[in-house]
């Protein structure tokens, strides 16, 4: 493993180094800071004024490029590697038969032993209210327990996201909690009442905020009243986090909401994600297919690119990218530059273009 030191603009926590450095020794950040104290170690270089960051951390992602993860997870992983992501999660969603889940999280869990930026699968499903998500399914839905511990042989699986609404959801979360598996809510029109026992019960995190969402009461019971719909009730829960996907015309979120979401819960709460998917246009933030919006078409890098264009520093973009998310899958050695961190470390031009990314 090389050992190195650079130097550029250089962003540790809060503070920002115009003038910085970080030297990396067997895959570990010895020093990071004003590049004046700086050590020399291994191979230098001066990436002058590029902005040396964590690498990104997106636990929300479908695809990379033009393939979906079920279909070749390695791709997608070195995709998005190249993009500055250095830990992901691999998501499935609930269009899949319990089979052909279990036979993704094989393909992930074997391409894992190469591909090391993905951490482990994000099943977004499939108990998710059929009223919301672009692939409707029929039928009622149920949290079986014969259907889903198959899903949890090993421990592949590190992230779920399902809706407090569906019937058996309430074992599922105890059974998630009880594997340290973190569980989402998202896809849903609970009720407050419904989000806080959830909340209650061991939920950490909500599944992209202000998408595929809705009210428990529609229509609203009086005119020119709204009802307490899923967003507003999570955002009245203490101790979660809340992901956003952060495109750049604010199609999934509005500029404002995502002003509302960080003054209500703190940006330490909130989590940039991107939500890729495989359809789509090249070029594009966004999917629409058919006229309906499924998912996004960004990188990590765009969505850092794209908070500081609603107005956000440098600073409030590592942790919408790397330290929010660090913390809430538990990854303690990683998401900032800190010494003692490993060094997953991005380097970008002014324009958030990928210069340079090293992988511990």
């Amino acid at each position: 493993m090389m050992d190195y030191t650079i130097y550029g603009v250089v962003i540790v926590g809060r503070t920002v180094y115009p003038e910085g450095a970080v030297a990396v020794k067997d895959g570990i950040i010895v020093y990071s800071g004003d590049r004046s104290e700086a050590p020399v170690i291994g191979q230098e270089t001066d990436f002058g004024k590029g902005i040396i960051v964590p690498g990104f951390i997106d636990i929300h992602c479908h695809a990379g490029g033009d393939k979906w993860f079920y279909e070749d997870p390695a791709f997608c992983a070195d995709y998005h590697l190249s993009h500055g992501t250095t830990s992901m999660c691999a998501t499935l969603y609930r269009d899949m038969s319990i089979e052909d889940t279990v036979s993704a999280i094989a393909r992930i869990r074997a391409a894992m032993e190469n591909s090391k930026n993905i951490i482990g699968v994000h099943l977004e499903g499939p108990y998710l209210n059929p009223k919301y998500g672009s692939m409707v399914q029929e039928g009622d839905v149920v949290a079986d327990p014969s259907d889903y511990m198959k899903l949890f042989e090993d421990d592949t699986v590190v992230h779920v996201s399902f809706a407090p609404e569906v019937e058996g959801t309430e074992e599922l979360l105890f059974i998630l909690c009880e594997k340290g598996i973190v569980p989402s809510i998202g896809h849903s029109v609970a009720s407050y009442d419904q989000v806080k026992m959830a909340v209650d019960g061991g939920v950490k995190n909500v599944t992209h905020l202000f998408d595929a969402t809705g009210a428990s009461i529609s229509p609203t019971r009086w005119d020119g009243t709204i009802e307490v719909d899923f967003n507003a009730a999570c955002l009245l829960c203490d101790g979660i986090t809340y992901e956003i996907i952060c495109d750049k015309d604010g199609i999934h979120v509005r500029p404002e909401m995502l002003r509302l979401a960080e003054k209500t819960v703190g940006l330490e709460n909130l989590i940039g994600i991107t939500d890729a998917c495989a359809d789509g246009e090249e070029g594009s933030d966004v999917n629409i297919v058919d006229g309906e919006l499924t998912g996004s078409k960004l990188t990590m890098n765009k969505v850092f690119k794209n908070f500081m264009n609603v107005g956000y520093s440098a600073n409030d973009a590592v942790m919408f990218t790397s330290s929010n998310a660090a913390r809430l899958m538990g990854l303690s050695d990683r998401g900032s530059l800190e010494v003692g961190k490993r060094a997953d470390i991005v380097v970008m031009d002014k324009s958030c273009d990928i210069i340079k990314v090293y992988k511990a």
